[in-house]
């Protein structure tokens, strides 16, 4: 009878043992109409990937939950009668974090081939569906496993037509537009650029962005011909949103790394309620070990706050409450040991403060499974305070800019979805932006000249937009999408009128063709059309009647799904720009601000400018543990300033290559583990530089550039590699990832143009060798 016991309660504790070595989760969420968002009852879902397909019914409501799902990659399949089915590829499943997912169906005309609405990198359909070209999605977890510190902007910098500038900015330049041209949207709203430093290395992009992969859901990246909601962009859209947190279970994150301390936090209000909450917090390593180093380390700190609040009603709709909040801070000191200085740089002490707030209310509302509504209210603020100095030979110490800008937006926004039926859709909507403008800017002439103020004006803003525009599935295999966009800007009381339009043709289930138009506009730097110029001891504002800067954008594609993983698609295009501002008899352009806060000069809204070139993706998605991405982009940026003259713009490149493989193995007896490796390549053709007046610079003991002679210097191509390794354990009541990321693994050089030495009394380039390892730790639990 002992023998017995002892051999029962062995069984018990190698079955106990064995069971907890099968690690499972939970998959649940809702199904959803794709155009009213009304959810879709008695969906059938099935998890395709288990050797053993399950899967289960979603209730009345279109909620469903799917228990004992082992850990690791799986797919989904979701049909339902009158709708397209739909697969969900690739999710990861960890054992520390339930995965809650809305899925939305697209009702059918007739009985439709299936459609992936998720895939890997280069599949990714976006997830508006009114996006025919030049759009792609992206994912939570593409910008985990590249090497590109959970930064979206960095993520797209791969996708084609797309290039970046050196590797401490990630501005990004589409199709030969500079990064001022994109529209940075969260949760529907356009709001202020969402990256630490931004502004100050390029206007549309910074240093890292705080926008944190722990809060992020799927988003869209756009490039060109958008769709007629998109307003008061010239260049690539990043229409991006905040998840839902678990409204069942409190799941919690913490990653310390060399770049910060993120925490993270999700769950539900109660257990009566299916309201949620779901922060992130982030702060610099560099601020936290900051207080250790020397009163002069000139370490730049960030620190950013994310969070969204969702409440769901029985009769009212879906509320939500979300933000985003950053602080950063710079405080260099120059060397005092003049001995030391190498170039003016090391003469230089400079003070900045810069934050930015935004807080939104949205509303969702379905009046029936045809009619949606979605309404907005955004407050945000944006503040610059920038102090520069600069000490001579002898340490007396000369003002050189004293920056301050503060500027307080609120943007209501509406947008009604109605489907007439399956058919035809139509989304219309209404925008109000109020801005208070308030800055000054103060710069000296000449070194050792007193502090000149260019721009003192605290104005108010307004700009209203309008759009509207319908899908229609003209037949089973010809869709069309047409729209117009509408801006009314209060300053110079321009009224613009945009239509967009664009037209695909399936022309058999794995091959399609399609193409699109769109007139655009976009504000520029509102420095620009403030700025004071003083003519015969008048002081004007010359610039306030400049119009927008416009561009017609056009965009032919063809798309080849090779198979169920491989992915060709082609894109020529071409840009026509015009009505942008330019000094009148000179090289200058607003086409080619990068970052640039001074303006002293009369403007006239006579420039032109084309980009035109191809870009070429081949991908494979994610499957049996790999998966690729090739772009190649070849183009041409040309513009023509005041005086006529037809140059190359500043990101004229000509060419852009990138080469993604990632490679995943999961490992372990209980298949708990798995190993990661990704790696990108990039080459990009040589910049147009203007070259220096060496007879000058020699002079003045600083660069001096021959601005006869703008972007007429091509410089050598460049490239990059960048590696990123993760290593993932699963564990029973948690998940923890080792990640390792180097960015510019190889050592290439970034051009920061010239400098004169003083140690060798010479012109030299000053070419920066930048390495940027990242080493970090996250568990979830």
């Amino acid at each position: 009878m002992m023998k017995k016991n002892i051999c029962s309660m062995l069984f018990l504790l190698f079955a106990t043992t064995v069971f907890s070595q099968e690690l499972k989760q939970v998959i649940r969420g809702q199904i959803v109409d794709a155009t009213s968002k009304a959810p879709l009852p008695f969906a059938t879902i099935i998890v395709t990937s288990l050797e053993t397909p399950l899967g289960t019914v979603a209730d009345d409501q279109g909620n469903f939950r799917l228990e004992g799902i082992p850990v690791g990659r799986q797919n989904l399949k979701v049909t339902l009668v009158g709708y397209e089915p739909a697969m969900v590829n690739n999710l990861m499943l960890n054992s520390a974090k339930e995965l809650v997912l809305t899925i939305p169906l697209k009702e059918s005309t007739t009985q439709m081939e299936e459609v992936v609405i998720r895939a890997s990198e280069g599949n990714g359909k976006t997830l508006n569906e009114m996006v025919s070209v030049s759009g792609q999605s992206f994912t939570v977890e593409q910008t985990e496993r590249l090497a590109v510190f959970d930064d979206p902007a960095r993520v797209v910098a791969s996708f084609a037509g797309v290039t970046t500038g050196n590797l401490d900015d990630n501005g990004v330049v589409i199709r030969g537009n500079a990064p001022k041209g994109v529209l940075w949207r969260l949760e529907g709203v356009e709001i202020p650029n969402p990256n630490h430093f931004g502004g100050l290395g390029s206007f549309g992009g910074g240093a890292i962005s705080a926008l944190s992969g722990l809060m992020l859901g799927d988003s869209d990246f756009l490039t060109g011909a958008f769709p007629a909601e998109y307003g008061n962009a010239m260049s690539g859209v990043f229409d991006m949103q905040f998840r839902n947190g678990n409204n069942e279970t409190s799941e919690h994150a913490v990653q310390l790394g060399t770049l910060g301390l993120d925490i993270s936090s999700e769950g539900p209000f109660s257990k009566n309620s299916n309201a949620s909450y779901l922060f992130n917090y982030r702060y610099s390593t560099l601020a936290l070990i900051k207080p250790i180093l020397p009163e002069d380390n000139g370490i730049p700190t960030y620190q950013d706050l994310s969070f969204k609040i969702n409440v769901p009603t029985k009769k009212a709709g879906v509320f939500s409450i979300w933000g985003l909040g950053l602080l950063d801070g710079i405080d260099s000191k120059a060397n005092k040991d003049t001995t030391e200085w190498v170039s003016e740089y090391d003469s230089y002490s400079d003070l900045g403060t810069f934050r930015t707030g935004i807080l939104g209310l949205t509303h969702n509302y379905s009046f029936s499974n045809k009619t949606f509504l979605k309404t907005s209210v955004v407050a945000s603020q944006e503040y610059k305070r920038y102090e520069e100095e600069r000490y001579d030979f002898l340490l007396d110490t000369y003002p050189t800019a004293d920056l301050s800008i503060k500027n307080n937006k609120w943007t209501a926004s509406t947008v009604l979805q109605h489907k007439f039926n399956a058919s035809h859709f139509n989304r219309t909507g209404v925008i109000v932006n109020q801005l208070h403008y308030n800055s000054k800017l103060a710069f000296s002439p000449e070194f050792k000249d007193p502090l000149y103020t260019y721009l003192d004006e605290q104005s108010t803003i307004n700009t209203y937009q309008f759009f509207t525009q319908s899908q229609f599935d003209l037949t089973s295999h010809l869709k069309l999408n047409v729209g117009i966009h509408s801006q009314y800007v209060n300053f110079n009381e321009e009224l613009t009128f945009e239509p967009r339009a664009s037209l695909s043709y399936q022309i058999s289930p794995n091959r399609s063709i399609g193409f699109a138009y769109g007139k655009h506009s976009k504000l520029e730097p509102l420095p620009l059309y403030f700025s004071e110029i003083e003519e015969n001891g008048v002081v004007t504002q010359p610039n306030t009647s400049l119009p927008l800067s416009k561009s017609h954008h056009y965009v032919f594609s063809y798309d080849w799904n090779i198979n169920d993983k491989i992915t060709l698609s082609i894109e020529p295009y071409y840009q026509l720009l015009y009505d942008v501002p330019v000094i009148p008899d000179s090289s200058y352009s607003a086409i080619n601000i990068d970052a640039q806060w001074l303006y002293e000069d009369k403007m006239e809204g006579t420039g032109t400018g084309e980009n035109m070139g191809i870009d070429i993706t081949l991908s494979r998605s994610l499957d049996q543990g790999f998966y690729y991405m090739f772009t190649g982009s070849v183009f041409d940026s040309k513009y023509k300033g005041g005086d006529g003259i037809e140059r190359n713009t500043r990101f004229n490149r000509g060419f852009v290559i990138n080469a993604i493989y990632g490679k995943e193995w999961v490992v372990g007896k209980s298949k708990n583990k798995v190993l990661g490796l990704s790696g990108r390549l990039n080459l990009l053709g040589g910049k147009y530089t203007t070259p220096i007046d060496t007879e000058e610079s020699m002079d003045q003991k600083e660069t001096i550039y021959d601005e006869s002679k703008i972007y007429t210097e091509k410089q050598d191509p460049s490239y990059r590699l960048d590696i990123s390794f993760y290593w993932k354990i699963n564990k029973r009541r948690h998940t923890g990832t080792w990640k390792l990321q180097l960015l510019n693994a190889l050592g290439s050089k970034d051009d920061y143009g010239y400098l004169y030495n003083y140690q060798t009394q010479n012109l030299e380039k000053a070419d920066a060798q930048i390495v940027i390892p990242s080493l970090a730790y996250k568990i979830e639990f």
